[in-house]
């Protein structure tokens, strides 16, 4: 049965019910707003500092935001590979329970940094795992023609979760007596609807299924075959995928855990526009990492993927580069420190938010969609390792006299060697 729906095809499921493939998009948009608020932690790093008493720019508050990181990147292998075998419904359904019930305990954890650890560390960072992989899993088996548009598209969520959750957590801490354990407890059961219910909308095509009038690329050999996981991880391409992945996302994720922190370096004081208003850039920064995956997605699928990692790590070296001096010359005047700060991370944001566009694209060109969910579980670990290195430099550097300055020309660095990696990067032949 062919039916035409806004110049797309329907399409049946591997139950024989007549579906749209626009459909999963939307379940994938769900899931991912609602995931990306682990990317509004900033808002919690000054409430925490006084319940738990550790300065916000330490590695023990920091660390709660890269060890759900990290638990979220290994998650997502086994995460992965149940959802190769059983479909993205049930695992991303899991994902939800888990991922709300993280934020739920973290609402009775926020006087023990154990206990917080645990909870949104742990716990939410597992559900995360559970969760991310399995709407980009099905997006691209369903989207062999446009993958980096609808890779970009199907994460871009993710950051406009953070803006609009780091919103309505400050929002909630703002007006409640008990504002830090009434934002997770609120927080989380909004998540646990939203993930829950867009899960309801992921299935995979059924077998052999292919876009009407889409005739899949003849590339001389290369990324037709179907990898596993171990031919995957035998191959050259793998350990460049992974370890471009981990110096790029360095910079994004240090600067999304330290948007407030960096506003205190600009302002010792405190007394600044560039201070009060660390939320509203903390919210742009959200909005260009989202954006930046719809750009770089549907650039690479012109461009290429390769040539188009190479152009991004580039101008996010050359932004990172500019935060140096920046934060070397600390300009005086509140507005200038505002427009600066919010210029520089939010560039960092644009760049930051290609990966997950690019990465998962990328994978599935280079290794097939069969095993897509483990194989891209694997590649992701790039960006676990990247939660920890990200949370280490400026834990370690930070607080030195021009530390953050440091740190910016460090992470400009790890985008030059990733450029580097990327001139090289080919195709692996068929296997």
């Amino acid at each position: 049965m062919h039916i035409r729906m806004k110049n797309e095809r329907k399409t049946e499921d591997a139950e024989g019910r007549v579906m749209n493939r626009w459909m999963v998009i939307v379940g994938a948009l769900l899931i991912q707003l609602a995931l990306g608020a682990v990317y509004a932690f900033s808002i919690f790093t000054s409430p925490l500092s006084e319940s738990l008493g550790y300065d916000s720019k330490s590695f023990a508050i920091l660390g709660i935001f890269s060890a759900a990181i990290a638990v979220f990147a290994v998650t997502m292998i086994v995460a992965g590979r149940v959802q190769d075998r059983r479909g993205p419904r049930l695992v991303a359904t899991v994902g939800g329970l888990v991922y709300g019930a993280g934020y739920l305990v973290a609402a009775f954890s926020t006087e023990s940094l154990a206990l917080m650890y645990l909870s949104y560390g742990v716990i939410a960072g597992i559900g995360l795992g559970l969760g991310y992989v399995c709407p980009l899993a099905a997006a691209v088996k369903w989207f062999p023609d446009k993958r980096g548009l609808v890779s970009g598209i199907a994460v871009a969520g993710f950051g406009a979760g953070a803006f609009l959750f780091t919103q309505i957590g400050k929002w909630i801490i703002d007006i409640s007596s008990s504002g830090l354990s009434d934002a997770f407890l609120y927080l989380g059961l909004i998540f646990l609807v939203m993930i829950v219910g867009g899960a309801q909308l992921l299935r995979d095509p059924p077998k052999g299924w292919l876009p009407k009038g889409y005739v899949p690329p003849d590339n001389g050999g290369r990324m037709n075959h179907e990898f596993d996981w171990r031919d995957m991880v035998r191959t050259r391409q793998f350990f460049m995928l992974f370890t471009m992945f981990l110096l790029s996302a360095t910079a994004g994720l240090m600067m999304i855990a330290n948007v407030k922190n960096l506003a205190q370096y600009l302002d010792p004081s405190g007394s600044l526009l560039v201070v009060a208003q660390f939320q509203t850039i903390a919210g742009m920064v959200a909005l260009f990492n989202g954006a930046g995956r719809i750009a770089w997605g549907k650039v690479s699928d012109t461009l290429g993927r390769a040539n188009t990692m190479k152009v991004m790590f580039l101008v996010q070296a050359v932004v990172l580069l500019g935060a140096a001096g920046f934060f070397l010359v600390r300009p005086s005047g509140e507005i200038v420190q505002f427009a600066g700060l919010t210029a520089l991370a939010s560039g960092v944001g644009f760049t930051f938010g290609g990966n997950f566009a690019l990465f998962p694209s990328t994978t599935a060109e280079y290794f097939g969609t069969k095993n897509m969910g483990m194989n891209y579980g694997l590649v992701f670990n790039g960006y676990g390792a990247a939660g920890v290195v990200g949370g280490l430099i400026p834990g370690f550097m930070a607080n030195a006299e021009d530390g953050f300055v440091w740190v910016f020309v460090a992470i400009a660095l790890a985008s030059f060697a990733a450029f580097g990696i990327a001139l090289v990067t080919r195709p692996p032949a068929k296997g």
